[in-house]
Order: structure tokens, then C-alpha cells, then sequence
């Protein structure tokens, strides 16, 4: 009975070690190996059986010059570009192409593990060496061929001389758009098919017909320097030659300051007379505020908006009170802003003795005009100060300062449409200081009679002789000198 149970037993005992044994082998030999399973490629490299680094190095060897060798054509009308994979920066991504070769058929249960492994055995697998590539190095390339390609626009140019309006062509531009064409190279490492450079057409900023809405004058002012030295003179027609031919466009704002820079002797500017402190002393650019004075006019005329302005501190002969702009540099200056939908030329002119101040814009769109009215509202009396000199010729009044009387003004401005006014409007409250005229005055001449001499005494005995009385001194009157704190500074 045992020897048949041993008969059917040991059978069975010996298929099982059977089954176990190979099961083992199959594992040790065919699974838990340290090399790439059998038939697997990376990019038609057969690399099964290998290690990784077995892997690498016949990627390497096989594929390295490849990248030297291959290249792509950009092309652009009669220009071509040819770029070599290794300029933009092309390296294969060995590490990942072997991760992913050798990661295969290793995750999951043995079984399943095990049918992978003999599937690709018999299927084959061809893992792709994908590329790596340098964006930097894309954008330095892409840049090169923009500066051969692009093209910048040219504005239209407007030029106003002796009234005439002169407006030239724009040009229109062009440029390689560098974001289609970074992403068509980089989509085409694997086709390395030729590129047709992507190009935006750049239109210029000011074409010839915005400009023909500027078509004539829509304010002119002029001012007159007969009596001025050569001197002020050349600052006015420095300072005019600074503005001419200045553009603002809707919406921009300009300083009169900023435009002209510094007043120097270096940059051609002359001693002549400003008011410093209320009174005329000669400085560096004289004259420059006649040439803003006469601008600020032409402005409010043509109804442009003034954002800064300052009258001088003492009123000036050659524009009516209220009506001036004083500029000193980093302390005055004249600031206005185009409020009109269309652009505005600044013409300035100095004809003999005279400067001119244009400006030209659309007379379509303003088709009113300004009208500026300047009022004193209140004239202040100057005062007169006497100062006593004791040192003075007794009785004498010499003038030291002469007075001048202050006058405080409003100014408006008013539009008229067809002979209607359509608008009011206050534009300044200005005030001219007074000062007082000052005189220097010697003590007051005595009215007393000098006593008469007494005749002599015969000689007798020695007496004391009297003392004769000592005259009354004058009293000094109260000192009222002193002259107003004035840091006004004009460039007059």
C-alpha cells in the first residue's frame, strides 16, 4: 500500500520541482536581469541584452554626428539661412531614451512582467531619441536674421516754412515674427523641412494723411523788441529757433524749459537784463521770457491747454497785464498740452524786431475763435520812504529807488462762433507787486538865528567868561528804509 502511494506521490513531486525549477531559472535568467530585454531599439538601434551604459555608447557612436550633419533652410524671397542642428543648440536626449528602453517589462507581478518581456521578444519595441534644444540659442539665431530682414518704418515728416506745408511719405515696415518662427523650428528638428520666414508688416506711426489735418493757423501772436540790445536780441531768436517746428500730438504735453535745455553762454546765450527781485539786472539769457510770453499767446489762442504758467513780478511793456509767462530755469516754466484730436505745429519766426509764434493745426475741427481780455481790477499806490543820512548834505533828497505801482488782474478767455460768444472762461488772477520809491535825505536845515557877538569886555580884572549855549541838535526822523523780499527771477 505505502510502495503506491510512493508511486503516485514521487510523479507528482517531481513535476512540481520541475515546475519550480524552471520557474526559477526563468526568473534569474530572463527577469531579474540587469540588462535591456531582447528586442528592443532606440531609434532603430537594436539594443537589447545591453546595459545602460552598453546603450549610450553605441547611441553615441551612431548618432553624434548626425546632429553635425543635419541641418534645416530658412528661407525669406531671395535669402536662405542655413542652419545647423548643432548652432541651434541640438543634443538627443540619450539618458531618457535608455531609461525608458531599459525600464521596460520591469513593473507589474512576475507574470505579467514575463508575458511583456516575451511580447516584445517576439513584437519588437523602437523607443524614439528625442532632442533636446537650446531656446537661448534659437532666439540669438532668429535675432540675426531680424537684423537682416527687418525693416523699420518711416513716419511722414511735415515741414512748415513761409506758410507753405510740405508732408512726405510714409514707408511702411516690416518684421520677422519670432514667435511663429521659434516654434516652426522647433517642430521641424525631425522633418528638417524648409522654413518660410514669418513676416508682420510694421506700419509707421505718422502717415501723410494724419498730418494733412494740420492745414492752417488756428492761433498767431507776435510780440516787438525795437528798443532791446543785440544782446536780448540773440536769446529771443536763439530761444524762438528752439521751438520751431515742434509737434505735439493729441494728448502730449510740452515744457517750454525742457524743450530748450539750458541756458547757457556755451549754447550761444548773452548777458542782457533780468528782473531779479523786482528790478533789471543783467543775467545769462535775457529775453528768453518775451519768447515764452509770445508762445503763451499763440496758445491761448489756438485753445490749447496751459498746465503751468507764471506772470513775472513786475508788469512788462510788451503784452498787455495778465497776459505774459514768465520762465526761469528750475523755478518758471510754461507747460501746455494738446487737447485737440488732431496734431498741432509750432512755426516761430523772428522778422527785424519782431517774433512771431504760429500754430497750425486742423481749421476744420476749430472752427471758432479766442478772444483774450486782460482786466486790472485794482491798482495799489506805491509808498514813499524817506531815509535820513546824517552824513547827508543837510536838506538834500537824493532818490534812491524809484516807486512803481502794483496792479492786480483777471483774464479771460472767451469762444466765438459765428460771431457769438459760445464760452467764458477765467484763465489767470495775477498780481503785480508794487514798491516803494526810497529817498536818501540829509538832516533838516536849522531855523534858529545865530545869536549875535557880544562886544568885548574892556580888560579889567580876569573873570570866567560865560559859556555860550550850545545849539539844540535835530531829532532824527524814524528810519523806514527797506525794500520788499522779493526772489522773483524773470529772464525778462
Amino acid at each position: 500500500m505505502k510502495k503506491k502511494i510512493l508511486l503516485i506521490i514521487l510523479p507528482v513531486i517531481i513535476l512540481l520541482a520541475g515546475i519550480i525549477g524552471g520557474g526559477y531559472y526563468i526568473v534569474n535568467n530572463e527577469i531579474n536581469i540587469d540588462t535591456i530585454y531582447s528586442g528592443i531599439k532606440v531609434d532603430e538601434l537594436d539594443v537589447g541584452g545591453m546595459t545602460k551604459k552598453e546603450a549610450y555608447d553605441l547611441l553615441v557612436s551612431e548618432r553624434e554626428d548626425k546632429i553635425q550633419e543635419q541641418s534645416m533652410v530658412l528661407q525669406y524671397k531671395d535669402k536662405e539661412y542655413n542652419i545647423s542642428l548643432n548652432k541651434l543648440g541640438v543634443k538627443y536626449d540619450y539618458d531618457r531614451a535608455i531609461k525608458e528602453a531599459y525600464e521596460k517589462g520591469r513593473n507589474g507581478k512576475i507574470h505579467q512582467r514575463y508575458k511583456t518581456i516575451k511580447d516584445i521578444e517576439k513584437n519588437g519595441m523602437d523607443i524614439p531619441l528625442e532632442y533636446d534644444i537650446s531656446s537661448i540659442k534659437v532666439e540669438d539665431i532668429i535675432d540675426e536674421i531680424g537684423q537682416d530682414i527687418d525693416i523699420e518704418p518711416k513716419d511722414a515728416k511735415i515741414r512748415i516754412t513761409g506758410g507753405n506745408i510740405e508732408i512726405s511719405e510714409e514707408q511702411m515696415g516690416q518684421k520677422v515674427n519670432k514667435e511663429s518662427l521659434s516654434k516652426a523650428i522647433i517642430n521641424n528638428i525631425y522633418d528638417l523641412k524648409n522654413i518660410e520666414v514669418p513676416i508682420d508688416m510694421a506700419k509707421p506711426r505718422y502717415t501723410k494723411d494724419y498730418y494733412k489735418r494740420i492745414n492752417g493757423i488756428i492761433g498767431e501772436y507776435k510780440t516787438t523788441f525795437v528798443n532791446s540790445s543785440e544782446s536780448r536780441a540773440n536769446n529771443i531768436r536763439l530761444s524762438s529757433k528752439g521751438l520751431d517746428g515742434k509737434i505735439l500730438h493729441p494728448g502730449e504735453s510740452m515744457s517750454y524749459n525742457e524743450v530748450l535745455g539750458p541756458i547757457t553762454k556755451g549754447r550761444g546765450y548773452k548777458d542782457a537784463p533780468v528782473i531779479i527781485n523786482g528790478s533789471l539786472v543783467p543775467g545769462v539769457g535775457g529775453g528768453i521770457c518775451q519768447t515764452s510770453t509770445t508762445l503763451y499767446n499763440a496758445l491761448l489762442l489756438a485753445d490749447m491747454t496751459i498746465t503751468e504758467r507764471s506772470p513775472h513780478s513786475i508788469p512788462i511793456n510788451y503784452v498787455p497785464k495778465g497776459t505774459d509767462a514768465a520762465v526761469a530755469e528750475g523755478y518758471k516754466d510754461l507747460k501746455f498740452r494738446n487737447d485737440h484730436d488732431f496734431p498741432v505745429y509750432i512755426n516761430a519766426k523772428v522778422v527785424g524786431r519782431s517774433v512771431y509764434f504760429q500754430i497750425y493745426g486742423d481749421r476744420k475741427s476749430k472752427d471758432y475763435i479766442v478772444r483774450i481780455e486782460s482786466k486790472i481790477v485794482e491798482t495799489i499806490k506805491h509808498k514813499i520812504k524817506e531815509n535820513l543820512d546824517p552824513k547827508a548834505k543837510p536838506g538834500s533828497r537824493e532818490l534812491i529807488q524809484d516807486g512803481r505801482d502794483g496792479y492786480k488782474t483777471k483774464t479771460y478767455k472767451y469762444k466765438i462762433k459765428n460771431g457769438k460768444i459760445i464760452e467764458t472762461k477765467q484763465i489767470s488772477s495775477d498780481y503785480y507787486r508794487e514798491r516803494d520809491a526810497i529817498y536818501k535825505i540829509g538832516p533838516r536845515v536849522s531855523t534858529k538865528p545865530k545869536p549875535e557877538p557880544k562886544p568885548e569886555p574892556k580888560p579889567t580884572k580876569p573873570t570866567k567868561p560865560e559859556q555860550p549855549e550850545k545849539p539844540v541838535e535835530p531829532k532824527e526822523p524814524e528810519d523806514n528804509s527797506g525794500s520788499q523780499n522779493n526772489k522773483d527771477t524773470d529772464n525778462d
